[in-house]
């Protein structure tokens, strides 16, 4: 099979798992069951959960065997999980489906990342992996225009019948993908690897800070008196120039090193999230939220590259486990996010969520050695 081909299929394939992830942000302002701030932090905590309980078998397993049977296999989880979400009747049926969501969505990241790396050597792989992580900003951007249009026009169950059907689909591309069988023996050793321990905990803080944006951007401008659709676009915005940015991602990674994207692109991200509690007009709005969708889809493809580099043969497992932690932070952000916005306000979130990424960029600068 074609290269071109794999990567638009694990690409999909992240992008519908990402998909299913964010959507919830969206589609919970105009569900009928017309959740509160305290249940829309649990289902987004619930997901996680599920989401990070799999990250480290999913990568301990992608090394033993077929990495694309288990992709097929999770798509297909994701599909019934997304379409139970779409036909709940109550926020309890929601708990649940979030929760299987998670489980399901969670194999996908290490699956895939590991197949990448078993079909593209050192030189092809950042470049690959920077056009596979086109479905981060394509999620999002998708997710701000389309989430909201179909909600209003159709109804918010089709959102979820939507990823239910794609999901579906793009599991049966699976069959047709020749990829080798691990067959390395599963370990822990890994955790040995102190730039494996760096990767994880600092990306812990930089994705805890994340999700506070993703989760809570499209709530925050609506809040500021922004209306649904222009904030839908805002919202868009925060990946659209992530578009570009992914495309020249795996360049800009091979030419100035793994190490410095991250210290470099992570220290202007956070900048430009402290600027969130600074600027509430809509124009300088777009241009921050552009200007962060370019710098953080710099970090994407920096980040999967980092681990396939340090994990190599084990680049699943080492992928599992520090998505791990990375995927952890959806856990706790969701809960740290409604209690500052509750207890204090928005405007503290984004200056919290930019100190903490700060603070992620200086530990890679200080530690992490690739």
């Amino acid at each position: 099979m074609k290269k071109s081909l794999i990567i638009f299929i694990t690409s999909s394939s992240f992008f519908l798992s990402y998909f299913s992830r964010i959507a919830w942000s969206i589609v919970s302002s105009y569900s009928s069951l017309k959740p509160n701030t305290i249940q829309d932090s649990l289902i987004y905590s619930l997901f996680f959960i599920g989401y990070v309980i799999v990250q480290i078998p999913a990568g301990l397993v992608s090394d033993q065997i077929k990495p694309s049977n288990i992709a097929l296999i999770s798509l297909i989880g994701l599909s019934i999980t997304s379409f139970i979400s779409g036909f709940s009747n109550s926020i309890f049926i929601e708990y649940i489906a979030s929760f299987a969501m998670g489980l399901s969505a969670g194999w996908i990241y290490p699956v895939t990342i590991k197949i990448l790396t078993l079909k593209f050597n050192d030189k092809e792989r950042a470049v690959a992996i920077g056009y596979y992580s086109l479905a981060w900003p394509l999620s999002i951007v998708l997710a701000g225009l389309i989430l909201p249009f179909i909600s209003i026009r159709f109804g918010w169950r089709y959102s979820y019948y939507m990823i239910s059907l794609l999901s579906f689909i793009f599991s049966l591309s699976y069959l047709f993908l020749d990829v080798k069988q691990g067959g390395n023996k599963a370990k822990f050793e890994i955790i040995k690897d102190k730039n494996v321990l760096i990767i994880s905990l600092s990306g812990f803080l930089f994705f805890l800070a994340y999700w506070n944006i993703t989760l809570y951007a499209y709530k925050y401008f609506l809040y500021i008196g922004i209306n649904s659709y222009l904030s839908g676009l805002l919202y868009s915005l925060l990946a659209l120039a992530g578009i570009p940015a992914t495309i020249i991602a795996g360049y800009i990674i091979r030419n100035i090193g793994v190490k410095s994207s991250l210290v470099i692109f992570e220290l202007l991200y956070g900048v430009l999230t402290l600027m969130l509690s600074i600027f509430f007009r809509p124009d300088l709005l777009a241009l921050i939220s552009s200007l962060m969708g370019f710098v953080r889809f710099i970090i994407t493809p920096a980040n999967s590259t980092a681990v396939s580099f340090i994990g190599k043969e084990k680049a699943g497992s080492v992928t599992g486990f520090a998505n791990f932690f990375w995927q952890s932070s959806g856990i706790v952000s969701p809960l740290v996010s409604s209690t500052i916005i509750l207890r204090i306000n928005y405007y503290s979130l984004w200056l919290i969520s930019g100190l903490m990424i700060i603070v992620s960029s200086l530990i890679y600068y200080m530690f992490l050695k690739i």
